[in-house]
């Protein structure tokens, strides 16, 4: 097995992000704000703990120099922290499912955003997945008011979606961006820590030290599929990537459902037995063409 190979990289990233709610809901006590900022803390000394014993610290100015790269990385940053955010508190309020929903549809979003923004081109025979991805959601906003649409799922595939792209865009290594993006967040969620009842050590005394150990843990559990994601966004195709990214949400739904125990509405179920449909005709027809294409063009060493 090629472990430097982009398409390993995806399938460990999102494997690992699938089982992302267990580790989350063993911190039960714990509110949602308390451990994305721990979360944010420790993956901030993890990631630069790395580039420090790589000496690769003055790769940080070099991107700060140059004004596009920072820009797009502070949108990054601002994308993937609200992500984490968010998706900790799905998890602490028993929206697991809701969640998995949103990176269901991040495949089919990915496709639409590199088709509208990267300008890839989409074959006629991967507009009927799309389109089934777009009815689900007009079917969930049909069959929900307000309070009940599954905002966290849209919001979660959008959020991650567009920080896919971003990363793509921008040409500068994983550890390096990612260290850049813990580095410009850390400082606001700091000071709004700072003005708030708890603070990071006051619910380090709250917690065994088992389980503190275990959460300092949060910042390598983070970054190592950020790293590995951030590595084969910039050399898949995003098609590809979307392809591959439903692993995770496949097992998110799977610790849902079966070992967190979450309801499931039969209005929800309509909308992912679409969007399965959706990714099932996308799988296969991603399939077809590729061994179309094998036939046309010969395989050489």
């Amino acid at each position: 097995m090629n472990f430097h190979s982009p398409h390993f990289a995806a399938i460990s990233a999102f494997t690992l992000w699938g089982l992302f709610p267990l580790y989350w809901k063993y911190f039960s006590e714990v509110s949602a704000w308390d451990l994305f900022g721990h979360r944010l803390i420790w993956s901030f000394l993890t990631v630069m703990g790395i580039l420090l014993y790589q000496k690769k610290t003055q790769n940080l100015k070099s991107i700060w120099a140059q004004k596009k790269m920072r820009n797009m990385l502070i949108i990054s940053a601002l994308l993937i922290s609200s992500n984490w955010l968010l998706y900790i508190y799905a998890v602490s309020i028993g929206k697991v499912i809701e969640a998995s929903m949103g990176y269901f549809l991040n495949p089919l979003i990915n496709v639409l955003f590199g088709w509208l923004i990267l300008k890839e081109h989409i074959r006629k025979t991967q507009w009927p997945a799309v389109i089934l991805a777009i009815i689900s959601i007009a079917l969930m906003a049909y069959q929900s008011d307000l309070a009940h649409f599954p905002w966290i799922a849209l919001t979660l595939s959008l959020t991650f979606a567009l920080y896919g792209i971003l990363r793509k865009m921008t040409h500068v290594g994983s550890l390096e961006g990612l260290t850049f993006e813990t580095c410009f967040i850390i400082g606001p969620v700091l000071l709004y820590w700072w003005f708030q009842p708890t603070t990071p050590l006051t619910i380090l005394t709250q917690l065994s030290v088992f389980k503190i150990f275990i959460l300092t843990l949060s910042g390598l559990i983070t970054c190592i599929p950020l790293v590995l994601f951030a590595y084969s966004a910039r050399r898949l195709k995003l098609q590809t990537l979307g392809f591959i990214q439903y692993l995770s949400p496949s097992l998110k739904f799977i610790c849902g459902l079966f070992i967190l125990q979450e309801p499931l509405s039969h209005e929800k179920l309509q909308s992912f037995i679409l969007i399965w449909i959706a990714l099932g005709w996308y799988t296969i027809e991603s399939f077809v063409y590729v061994k179309k294409q094998s036939r046309v063009v010969p395989v050489t060493e």
